[in-house]
């Protein structure tokens, strides 16, 4: 089901490009200019992807002592905002490219590429609706005293303490468990691009969020193990401790990169 959802998505990504591919040659010279700034603005995304995939992951968020949304004390690895910031942004731009090039084509007098390119703005700004409705959230994994609760753009869910079997870190943090988790998705299909498990299968994505797989993984096992230490992970020192130790072993791996002076 994931794959045919993908695919889907990829096919429609691609239905897009050559639609905007249809709209500029309706518009003959003036279309190659705006082609132009197409590309151009897929590349400065595509250069932002890189920069972030170089930069953040070594400059993650700081675990934070903060509230779930069930609205429980919590112990939060929060995901740093950059991709929702980077999806509104790119989507916004898009859209506006889109609206301009109908307006020009409706100028010239191209009646059939401004309704190609006004469709296809429309079509684009439908994922903004949820993330100017303050729907979709960069949010993170929440750590409270009775289990585990998550929240990444659209994608939401929650599990007790007793429903997680075991954690496995790896790319991303895989919890296996006793009965599937309560879903609290924002969004059916949009927003929501993480890994999603399967079934007794939930998923935490690796990608920019606080602490990285191997110190979530620590703090589920322990209140998973030690079902006295749940109460106490959402307290200020935990959370400065926890922050004490990611920032050392950071400081030990560059470190231990750096070349010696002889």
């Amino acid at each position: 089901m994931r794959r045919t959802t993908g695919n889907l998505m990829l096919a429609l990504a691609n239905v897009v490009i050559v639609l905007m591919g249809i709209g500029l040659v309706a518009l003959g010279d003036l279309g190659q200019v705006l082609g132009g700034v197409l590309f151009a603005l897929f590349g400065l995304a595509g250069l932002s992807m890189v920069g972030a995939d170089l930069c953040l992951p070594r400059r993650r968020p700081v675990l934070e002592l903060g509230t779930a949304p069930s609205g429980a004390a919590a112990l939060v690895f929060p995901y740093s905002r950059f991709t929702v910031l980077q999806s509104g942004i790119g989507t916004s731009v898009l859209v506006l490219w889109c609206a301009v090039s109908a307006g020009f084509a409706a100028i010239e007098g191209h009646r059939a590429g401004a309704l190609v390119l006004g469709l296809v703005g429309l079509g684009l700004a439908v994922p903004l609706v949820p993330l100017l409705r303050g729907r979709i959230v960069a949010g993170g994994l929440y750590v409270t005293a009775v289990g585990l609760e998550f929240r990444h753009e659209g994608a939401g869910w929650s599990v007790p303490w007793d429903g997680i079997r075991g954690v496995v870190p790896r790319d991303h943090v895989y919890l296996s468990l006793h009965s599937d988790p309560d879903r609290h998705d924002a969004t059916r299909i949009m927003w929501r691009r993480g890994p999603r498990g399967g079934r007794l299968l939930s998923v935490v994505p690796d990608r920019y969020i606080a602490g990285g797989p191997a110190a979530i993984a620590m703090v589920v096992a322990r209140g998973v193990t030690q079902p006295e230490q749940r109460g106490t992970l959402a307290q200020a020192h935990v959370v400065r401790e926890l922050n004490e130790l990611l920032r050392d072993r950071v400081s030990t791996v560059v470190g231990d990169r750096r070349p010696s002076v002889p």
